[in-house]
């Protein structure tokens, strides 16, 4: 990673879990040896996040030119006086390389990319604005997990700029079928080599706990179809 996207002692950082997503601030307060970082037990609105030892977590910092993640796991829980430390280890490459391969499923669906409406978080299912919200554009993915999705869209789309997705998992013209509705964040995008689309990588984020499992649920079952279909075609 170049120099300038490197955490640094009093970066401020959001910290969530790879399963809902929900962000907690802290501050970078020791970077260790071995690349080990030490910061105080994140919070957010003043409730403290639940952190348990080799729990693993998305951490998110930001710099003039974007906001960059990496994937650490607790390795030590400390508490010192009245505050709580975490300490954190950054996973290798070839970790991140094959955590990313197993959480994501290639899979086509259509997906129709809206405005995102402001300060929904805190009751984004009870809202029916998000299903009047205004359309962009109709995309598809080009792989989904059950923390986010890659898109292939025809326009460009700025980093750290949110939207709400409507994405289509039922087998059914998209008049009939009923889209499952999520905000999504957008952490990459780049332009894919014939130049005439644009490969978006969005996380979800502000999912209740049964949207989050029927993501799980989506994904598991498709991952076991294509490992079924694997099979019938190398005869295993």
């Amino acid at each position: 990673m170049q120099k300038d996207k490197l955490i640094i002692i009093g970066d401020t950082v959001d910290i969530s879990s790879v399963e809902d997503g929900v962000p907690y601030r802290t501050t970078i307060h020791d970077i260790l040896r071995g690349g080990m970082l030490c910061a105080m037990l994140p919070s957010s609105g003043g409730i403290r996040m639940k952190a348990h030892l080799n729990d693993e977590l998305s951490l998110a910092f930001y710099r003039d030119s974007g906001r960059y993640t990496t994937r650490v796991r607790i390795v030590e829980l400390e508490k010192k006086d009245d505050a709580s430390f975490l300490y954190l280890a950054p996973l290798s490459e070839p970790e991140k390389d094959q955590r990313r391969k197993y959480y994501r499923l290639p899979v086509s669906l259509n997906v129709i990319v809206c405005e995102y409406i402001n300060n929904v978080e805190e009751d984004i299912i009870m809202r029916e604005e998000l299903a009047e919200a205004v359309a962009l554009e109709i995309a598809g993915t080009k792989d989904i997990s059950i923390t986010g999705v890659a898109l292939l869209t025809k326009r460009n789309y700025r980093l750290g700029d949110k939207y709400i997705l409507k994405l289509f998992f039922e087998n059914k013209p998209r008049e009939r079928a009923t889209p499952f509705i999520i905000c999504a964040e957008v952490l990459r995008s780049e332009q894919e080599r014939n130049n005439s689309s644009f490969r978006v990588g969005m996380h979800f984020f502000g999912q209740t706990q049964s949207m989050s499992e029927y993501l799980a649920r989506y994904v598991l079952k498709q991952q076991q179809k294509q490992i079924m279909q694997r099979r019938l075609v190398e005869g295993v």
